[in-house]
Formats: structure tokens, sequence, C-alpha cells
């Protein structure tokens, strides 16, 4: 499967989004929410996991698969559709401008509180 674009990968954080609130998760409570991105070389995965620090998120993992390095890493955030397409177009253009692919994020939902 190739690279999603930009409108691809945006228009499937509004359908995790619409997921989320479908199954009563409060969007706009902040939780981890994780990330993956796909880079060729250890280098550039570095380079963008010290340009994703920068932006305030936190690597939690650098790791080899076969020929691929993995890059982990994670921010506590809210999920609602602004605040998600914002993290989304953000992380896709570091992750891209070090030659990588993101490969999403996803995290726990927030219940309503009880009654």
């Amino acid at each position: 499967m190739g690279e999603l674009s930009l409108p691809e990968q945006l228009a499937l954080t509004a359908e995790t989004v619409e997921q989320n609130l479908a199954h009563g998760d409060q969007v706009h409570a902040p939780r981890p929410i994780d990330h993956t991105a796909a880079f060729r070389a250890r280098r550039a995965a570095v380079a963008a996991g010290d340009e994703l620090t920068a932006a305030g998120y936190r690597v939690d993992g650098l790791y080899r698969r076969l020929l691929t390095v993995w890059l982990e890493f994670s921010a506590m955030t809210a999920v609602d559709h602004a605040t998600a397409a914002a993290f989304t177009e953000e992380v896709v253009g570091i992750v891209r401008r070090h030659g990588g692919r993101y490969d999403g994020w996803g995290g726990f939902l927030v219940p309503p509180d009880p009654a």
C-alpha cells in the first residue's frame, strides 16, 4: 500500500473522530495519543524525532524491523475534529520533511462521567 496523501490522512482522522464519538468518547478531554511513522534510515527517523520533540511530542521508541525504521511518539491531546486535524497535519508535515511515511494515531476513549 502506498503513502496516503494529506487529504487522505485528514479523512482517516475525521473518520476516527466520528467513530470515537459514536462510542461515547469525550473527544475534548486530553489523553495520551500514540503515533507511528516509518523511515528507510535511522538517521532520518532520529531527525524527525528531534523535530517532533521540539514540537512537544515525546519519542517513545525507535526500532528496526526488516528494512524499515519505526518511530513511535506520543502527546497528551484532545481528539476533537479541529485538534485531531491540526496534529495530523503537523505530524505528517514533520515526518515527510524527513522522508518518512506516517502510519497514523490512536489512543484510549474517555468515557462520560457517570451521573
